[in-house]
């Protein structure tokens, strides 16, 4: 039988038994946000026990710490644990996050560009993404994962990959609200999985782990990575690329070039915020190999321009992998 999660147990207590967590938490209920200050005034209990509720409760999630400023002073905001976080839940997947209650500490990691890779990277969240199958519901992935990771985080990694196309989910119930029940019934179903994208996240956890072995492990004799060739090999391609942009001869291209290469910034409001002041942006505009894609602000380069190095790259890597 499922262990009920402790977040749940938790809040449960909270509502049930008169405590000084209880106190805390029905002035940040009734105010919605306050400061420590406040809190203490409020409920005649002394600093140190204050912070330390509101340490707890922000560890379970039902308090969050917000960016706002009293003078001085942070302001805290109830939030009120799985009930709520699952509300936004459901608002992600029909509005893409545009604005939540969770502003500070959950639309950002949702929308952030780099959200998708950051999911593959950390934690034990690889193991969701190896266990998406379409017709599976968000239920059936935690069976699958068993105690490694809650149900809580399956669903936000859902989102995630929801919002950033690597699969496409249907809400199949409302919001379970207060019941702690029905929290943990299905509440998303995958129903398409990009698989194409799925293999692209896959060869990268590959290659990040192979890096990550050098990091941390001498060479065995005898043996190397599973992915140790195909690192090497994208090494090789990265030199070639180098020595293409080196080459070239406009050198306000090839600037813009070793910013775009070497240190990737392939996105126009990153220049922009790296010139500040320089018109680069007009010194582009009658340039052949460069243009600013003008829907989503990423730098492309004319497939010609590659095409005249390609021959060379790809002779250098196989010449390099012999």
């Amino acid at each position: 039988m499922e262990k009920t999660p402790k977040i749940a147990l938790i809040a449960k207590n909270i509502t049930e038994t008169s405590s000084n967590y209880e106190k805390v938490a029905e002035i940040l209920q009734q105010k919605g946000v306050s400061t420590i200050d406040e809190i203490v005034e409020a409920t005649s209990l002394s600093k140190p026990t204050v912070s330390r509720c509101l340490k707890q409760l922000r560890k379970e999630t039902l308090v969050v710490l917000t960016n706002e400023k009293r003078g001085r002073k942070s302001v805290y905001r109830w939030i009120g644990g799985i009930p709520t976080l699952e509300d936004e839940l459901l608002e992600a997947t029909s509005r893409k996050v545009s604005a939540s209650l969770l502003a500070e500490t959950y639309d950002t990691y949702i929308s952030e560009a780099f959200a998708l890779f950051s999911v593959i990277l950390e934690n034990n969240n690889w193991e969701v993404i190896t266990n998406l199958k379409e017709g599976l519901t968000d239920t059936e992935i935690h069976q699958r994962v068993a105690n490694d990771i809650s149900l809580d985080s399956i669903r936000r990694i859902l989102v995630i990959c929801d919002v950033h196309s690597l699969i496409k989910i249907n809400r199949i119930r409302e919001s379970a609200g207060t019941n702690f029940v029905g929290l943990f019934e299905p509440l998303f179903r995958v129903d398409f999985v990009n698989k194409n994208m799925l293999r692209d996240l896959t060869m990268l956890r590959g290659l990040a782990a192979a890096i990550r072995y050098e990091m941390v492990n001498k060479p065995k004799e005898g043996y190397i990575h599973p992915y140790d060739t195909l690192l090497n090999s994208t090494r090789n391609l990265y030199s070639a690329l180098i020595d293409a942009v080196n080459s070239t001869p406009n050198k306000l291209e090839k600037e813009l070039l070793e910013k775009i290469i070497f240190d990737v910034y392939d996105f126009a409001p990153d220049l922009d915020r790296l010139y500040r002041s320089g018109d680069w942006r007009g010194s582009i505009r009658n340039s052949e190999n460069i243009i600013i894609d003008e829907i989503s602000e990423y730098l492309l380069l004319n497939v010609n321009y590659i095409k005249k190095y390609k021959v060379g790259m790809i002779k250098k890597v196989g010449e390099k992998n012999e």
